[in-house]
């Protein structure tokens, strides 16, 4: 029986490969001025597709548990990216919106995810680039229809 080996585990690259971009993204979110986390990048993306959700609903789309979520939201507020409002419906919750700072993140979020695929896509064709975002695609898919 061969040793494992994590370089030729599927789970174990795609996981190294997330954490390295984690890395680069980081250090533009402190470069630009921006102090939240880059683990909230996940909130504004959410709100930037549907702005004026609800913590549980975050907590789902995000697979994080209400705990950290919290945490987020909080480092977000402190940075000014979002706020917090009543929701109309039920007096009880409250709804998450993206403030204009948080709206204009996304701009410099995209020049700087542009730059960067340009950078790692320079190695490959597109049509691998292509194929490797399917394959994180249904595994993405499949995977979260097993954890609900």
């Amino acid at each position: 029986m061969k040793p494992f080996d994590p370089y030729q585990h599927f789970g174990f690259l795609s996981n190294r490969v997330g954490k390295l971009i984690n890395l680069h993204v980081r250090e533009n979110i402190l470069a630009n001025g921006y102090q939240f986390p880059s683990s909230c990048i996940g909130i504004l993306a959410q709100l930037w597709s549907q702005d004026g959700i609800n913590q549980k609903d975050l907590s789902i789309s995000l697979f994080k548990n209400k705990s950290s979520i919290n945490k987020m939201i909080l480092a977000l507020e402190r940075d000014q990216m979002i706020i917090r409002k009543e929701d109309e419906q039920d007096k009880r919750f409250k709804k998450i919106f993206l403030t204009q700072r948080g709206k204009d993140f996304r701009k410099d979020i995209e020049k700087y995810n542009q730059n960067l695929n340009k950078q790692l896509c320079n190695h490959h064709s597109q049509e691998d680039i292509q194929q490797a975002k399917e394959i994180l695609r249904t595994t993405i898919e499949l995977l979260s229809k097993e954890t609900n």
